[in-house]
């Protein structure tokens, strides 16, 4: 599924960048570099400006599930290169509908602001790199209201070693840290514990739909004795986009307090919560709140009520096979200070 959602993306990009970096940042190999540690995954070909292959890249990829910029909040993306090798990265913004999302943004906290819903460049071995979410063009200066939607991301390495310590994680306003939902990492329901007492401890969802088909998704909260106490539905989240030739473009996204999906009083206490798309795959976020503090619970694979499937095993083994990038990626340029 997703080898054709990377191919629409690669074939929708259109900048085309300098042949070479400033700064001799290369981020792939002169000859095709086994990848095949990466899920079976085969290489990219990285071009010049001309068009011609200069090298090929291993690659991985997926989604932030939940942006929030302007409106009083930020949203930034952190990554280094490995101490292996340099690496190139593209980050794409969406809307909750899985449309193209203009968004300004920053590098490293400077005052140059770049508008587009790509943005992509080339980092050196060991550097980091902050991209800084300000909130959509459409509301620049001020950004007054909130810009919400997913961040796909893919990284570009020169050897599969590197592309497999590559650590990015988003930042919502420089304190609640959340990890990206690898495309290795899909599955059809989620699990995570939390405690919601309508006060000063809130509990919010954020469920990404990675199908070909609308979906609505349902969510059950279980007590502290392992008793179903309470059921709620999503609306329905658009699905992955046909973009033509077989290829998928971004999913919707649908983001809300639990509170607001489960319509019965939430228990006391610590609760766990599931996530049920049926068979649809999805990718799921949850934040705890805690006063003034919040941070990202661990969200982990689950099976419905009644099922014995063993996701991990499913979503690691199936979702890349036949993963297949034909289309050459022009090369990146060097991050602009």
């Amino acid at each position: 599924m997703k080898s054709l959602h990377l191919l629409g993306l690669i074939a929708l990009a259109a900048a085309t960048l300098n042949s070479q970096t400033a700064n001799g940042v290369v981020y792939w190999s002169p000859v095709a570099p086994d990848c095949s540690s990466l899920a079976g995954e085969s290489p990219v070909a990285i071009t010049n400006s001309s068009g011609t292959t200069i090298g090929y890249s291993c690659y991985v990829s997926g989604t932030f599930v939940w942006l929030a910029a302007g409106g009083g909040w930020s949203t930034s993306i952190r990554v280094a290169a490995p101490v292996s090798a340099a690496i190139g990265v593209d980050y794409t913004f969406y809307d909750t509908n899985g449309n193209n999302l203009k968004l300004d943004t920053t590098f490293d906290s400077g005052s140059s602001t770049t508008s587009g819903n790509e943005v992509n460049f080339a980092l050196s071995a060991n550097q980091p790199a902050e991209v800084g979410l300000l909130g959509a063009t459409s509301n620049a200066p001020k950004y007054a209201s909130t810009a919400t939607g997913s961040v796909y991301a893919v990284f570009y390495c020169p050897d599969a070693t590197t592309c497999g310590n590559v650590a990015p994680q988003l930042l919502y306003s420089g304190a609640i840290g959340v990890p990206i939902s690898w495309d290795t990492e899909l599955w059809t329901q989620w699990s995570a514990e939390g405690i919601d007492d309508g006060g000063a401890h809130r509990v919010s969802l954020a469920i990404y739909n990675e199908d070909t088909t609308a979906t609505s998704y349902t969510v059950r909260v279980y007590d502290s004795t392992g008793s179903l106490a309470g059921t709620g539905t999503t609306p329905s989240i658009p699905p992955l986009q046909a973009l033509g030739n077989g290829s998928l473009g971004e999913g919707g996204t649908y983001g809300a307090l639990l509170s607001d999906v489960i319509a019965t009083r939430l228990p006391a206490g610590v609760f766990k919560i599931l996530v049920d798309g049926g068979s649809k795959y999805s990718a799921v976020e949850v934040l705890q709140f805690n006063g003034l503090s919040a941070t990202a619970l661990q969200v982990g694979y689950d099976s419905a009520p009644g099922s014995s499937s063993r996701g991990a095993l499913v979503a690691r083994s199936n979702l890349r096979s036949a993963r297949v990038a034909s289309t050459p990626r022009h090369v990146f340029g060097v991050l602009e200070k």
